[in-house]
């Protein structure tokens, strides 16, 4: 088994799309969250969202962009991003070990909506055009990555809800560990779906309604007026190799991956009991405690979503595992959002 090397990272969100961008924004708690007046008019109750704004894209041929939606276009800005900040030419992923691992939720799904305005205005499929299928599909942001780097390894999206994130890292970084693949860019995209699954988000009072006017205080994760989750979308791409590779090229290590684990509760999916998210942590802190005697958690980036029964149950499961002792934690989300799919690699 390998050890498994983070060397590169790249970003698109609604508090920046780079690395410096984002830690300033982190450091300074500037929220990226706005109103939304488009909420508003269609008469949304909570009309904040957490918005990207001016993604970089010249470095995408056109013709490539002509069958991507804009979760593809994030993941591979994001993914471009951290190629380069690995320090590696795209011929080094021309080959059948790298794997391109990058989930979604929701796939393209506002392309969805443009077919069907197509459908009502002519009256007719063939001027819908025929890409619009590799657009929408789950697998848009891995398959149109793997066909503009000319990638030959697997090339596939691992979709689980608002968890896509960290089981694409995770996949991958069992894909390096079991050298089934030697380079993985792996992570999570989302566009923007307020339009589409915010109606339900509304309709069952999950997203915040008293802060339209001060939207930058609406997502509120532990606190007690917490009232829900803020949408958002964007994109977060990790460069995973072997770590003695990447000692071997003089690459920066960012981190080494040392434990993955995900499991499920196996009840309700609308009242979480915390059984699968203590056994994930319970089945990642076992593996790297193999990896090292001195394994310890210093800081825990929670899902923190601002819910009113989510964010107890987190408290509740990290209370039980770790006891007195748990480690410091908090939820960026409180600043980027809640990125569907995407979260878990933002």
């Amino acid at each position: 088994m390998r050890r498994v090397a983070v060397t590169g990272l790249g970003i698109v969100s609604p508090i920046g799309n780079s690395k410096s961008e984002v830690l300033s924004a982190l450091m300074h708690q500037k929220s990226g969250i706005v109103y939304l007046p488009a909420m508003a008019e269609r008469n949304f109750k909570c009309c904040v969202y957490g918005a990207v704004r001016e993604v970089q894209t010249r470095q995408i041929p056109r013709r490539t962009k002509q069958t991507m939606s804009n979760t593809a276009i994030y993941a591979a800005a994001a993914a471009l991003d951290a190629i380069k900040d690995a320090r590696l030419t795209q011929d080094a992923f021309r080959n059948d070990r790298t794997a391109v691992v990058l989930g979604t939720w929701l796939g393209g799904i506002n392309e969805v909506s443009k077919i069907e305005k197509v459908l009502r205005k002519h009256k007719s499929p063939s001027r819908a055009g025929g890409t619009a299928v590799v657009k929408l599909m789950n697998s848009t942001a891995s398959g149109n990555l793997a066909s503009l780097l000319g990638t030959k390894g697997r090339a596939y999206s691992v979709s689980s809800a608002c968890a896509s994130g960290v089981d694409n890292i995770g996949h991958a970084y069992e894909l390096i560990k079991y050298g089934l693949q030697d380079l993985c860019i792996c992570g999570a995209t989302e566009e923007e779906s307020w339009a589409k699954v915010g109606v339900f988000f509304d309709n069952c009072g999950a997203m915040p309604t008293r802060w339209n006017r001060h939207p930058e205080k609406a997502c509120r994760p532990f606190s007690k007026d917490r009232e829900g989750f803020v949408m958002s979308e964007g994109a977060g791409v990790l460069i995973l190799e072997p770590l003695e590779d990447a000692l071997a090229r003089g690459a920066s290590v960012y981190a080494e991956i040392v434990g993955y684990g995900s499991a499920n509760d196996g009840n309700n999916m609308f009242e979480p009991t915390g059984e699968g998210l203590k056994e994930s942590i319970e089945q990642a802190t076992a593996i790297a405690r193999q990896h090292s005697t001195q394994f310890a958690i210093d800081y825990i980036n929670s899902h923190g979503l601002g819910s009113k029964i989510g964010d107890a149950v987190e408290v509740r499961v990290f209370r039980e595992v770790f006891g007195s002792r748990s480690p410091l934690m908090s939820s960026t989300k409180a600043l980027t959002g809640h990125a569907m799919g995407a979260t878990g690699a933002l």
